[in-house]
């Protein structure tokens, strides 16, 4: 795999936005405390950080604050999201007597999109940065020595100097090494919420949690669409029963899922594109969304300049987030690799805005880095249901701790509130067992949730193990009748009763459920 190329940056356009651009402001040398390159949540989050240490920040973007989460990321695919499930429930309303016909208008979704983008202004903004205490600078930025940058901008340049870095340049759409791939157009997250019309048939590259929302979003919205993902199932980081359950809500809302699906090539038509698949398959598509993860973004930065050691997955830093190798710059956000979630780059955000405070700030990100690992934090992809998982998988946990794994299967077939909603889901709970089979020494080391609110009770779920609570406190809180919130209590008891209204306790396995649905064969689509 290879990173989309960037050879020729082109300046964003005025005239989408243009309250995010960082206005002109003259070639004159710059000085700071603190320099931070990239104006998305990471780097927001450091500069603003360390501004409010009383340090002199300098805050550089070369496209717009507020970064991909706010462009073409977490806000633009919940919105679009959001809107699917309203035309999806309109038309599953027709056993309440409601008629609904027609699809939805593309340039009023387009338009709601902009709508809810421009509420960030206020947040977001060179000039809502400023008021904070940060200078905003524009251009592009690398480093030509030690403690120098060079700032580009409309052919102009700038240097800005600085005591100490943080790196949070982001990451990019990652492009497959596929035949003929970078010779057709295709989208990306990046570029698909600015399509001018509505896709007629969108192939979606990735069954990843980018590929799922997108494709559920546009199946909703009126699109044919197609799904190819390389492996054998859906979200391969979950739990394989999650998978199974995203693969039957897909297929269900019309997507057509191939998987084991391996591109070899890919080729312009009249009607937009054609995918060729190993054995002989071909796939064809109007629009063509590639969303098979995302590259860190390091490249053209100077960082061997410096001494900055990184590499294809990223800038290598300390659990801290200062880099291995130069002692004056921390990195913050995907730049840094690793799990690449809005959440996580601001805890590495803060890390790095403590950590390029004085030795007090370095001392308060050590102490804060083992909480604020990117690898224990909750995730949630926002299909509907939401599918949210913590931790360990069961075979993971199975791998690493052998027979002392008990899992808890809580299906929502027992929740009251799910009743009353007709809504389907379940809860996964990964734990150790206690000394002897009691509750001494119980822990719960991973969590699923499928369902209504997923993301919302993989909060609560997780609580026991990164709050170092006992995991009988959750089992025994009271929680309101009738609410979701009711799954993770009962869920919790289950590891400690034995009854039909908890979850089902039994021994960890280290292959999937004997119930999955089996992989369907290269190319083809998935079983029913």
């Amino acid at each position: 795999m290879t990173s989309n190329p960037d050879p020729a940056f082109h300046p964003p356009d005025p005239q989408r936005y243009g309250w995010a651009i960082p206005p002109k402001s003259g070639n004159t040398p710059l000085k700071a405390d603190v320099a931070v390159i990239g104006a998305g949540s990471g780097g927001l989050t450091a500069a603003l950080m360390a501004a409010s240490s009383g340090q002199c920040v300098i805050l550089i973007e070369r496209e717009r604050t507020g970064g991909e989460c706010t462009f073409t990321g977490c806000i633009p695919s919940k919105a679009l999201l959001a809107m699917a499930r309203k035309v999806h429930a309109a038309r599953q309303s027709a056993a309440l007597g409601l008629q609904v016909s027609g699809e939805p208008d593309w340039t009023t979704i387009q338009a709601e999109l902009h709508r809810v983008i421009d509420s960030f202004r206020d947040v977001d903004s060179p000039e809502s940065i400023e008021a904070r205490g940060v200078t905003v600078v524009g251009g592009q930025a690398a480093f030509v020595s030690p403690h120098v940058l060079e700032v580009t901008r409309d052919s102009q340049s700038r240097t800005v100097m600085a005591e100490r870095f943080v790196l949070a340049t982001g990451s990019e759409a990652t492009v497959p090494d596929i035949d003929g791939l970078r010779d057709i157009p295709f989208l990306t997250h990046e570029t698909i919420f600015d399509v001018p019309q509505r896709p007629a048939h969108l192939l979606v590259l990735g069954g990843g949690p980018i590929g799922c929302e997108l494709s559920q979003a546009f199946v909703r919205l009126g699109s044919r669409v197609t799904t190819l993902q390389h492996g054998e199932r859906l979200i391969d980081r979950d739990e394989p029963e999650a998978s199974a359950a995203l693969l039957e809500v897909l297929r269900d809302d019309g997507v057509t899922v191939h998987l084991n699906a391996d591109t070899v090539r890919a080729e312009r038509t009249e009607q937009g594109v054609r995918l060729h698949l190993k054995g002989g398959q071909t796939v064809e598509g109007t629009h063509l969304l590639v969303a098979v993860g995302k590259t860190p973004r390091v490249q053209g930065l100077g960082l061997e300049i410096i001494g900055a050691e990184f590499d294809k997955k990223g800038l290598k830093v300390k659990a801290s987030m200062q880099s291995t190798t130069c002692p004056y710059l921390w990195g913050a956000g995907d730049v840094v690799g690793g799990p690449m979630f809005t959440h996580g780059a601001t805890e590495r955000g803060t890390l790095a805005g403590l950590g390029a405070l004085a030795w007090w700030g370095k001392g308060v990100a050590a102490v804060r880095a083992p909480a604020a690992r990117v690898e224990d934090i909750p995730w949630v992809t926002y299909t509907e249901p939401e599918i949210a998982h913590w931790g360990l998988t069961e075979a993971q946990a199975v791998k690493k701790y052998a027979g002392r794994v008990v899992v808890v299967d809580y299906d929502f077939a027992h929740l009251d509130r799910a009743h009353t909603e007709h809504e389907a889901g379940f809860v996964k709970l990964v734990t150790l067992k206690g000394l002897f089979g009691s509750p001494v020494g119980l822990r719960v080391v991973g969590a699923q949730v499928v369902g209504s609110r997923a993301g919302e009770l993989i909060q609560t779920l997780s609580l026991s193990p990164r709050l170092n609570v006992h995991p009988l406190k959750l089992a025994l809180l009271p929680v309101s009748y009738p609410t979701f919130g009711e799954a993770v209590r009962q869920s919790y008891l289950g590891l400690l009763v034995d009854s039909p209204a908890f979850g089902k306790r039994r021994a960890g396995r280290a292959e999937g459920r004997a119930d999955e649905p089996k992989a369907a064969a290269p190319g083809q689509n998935a079983p029913a």
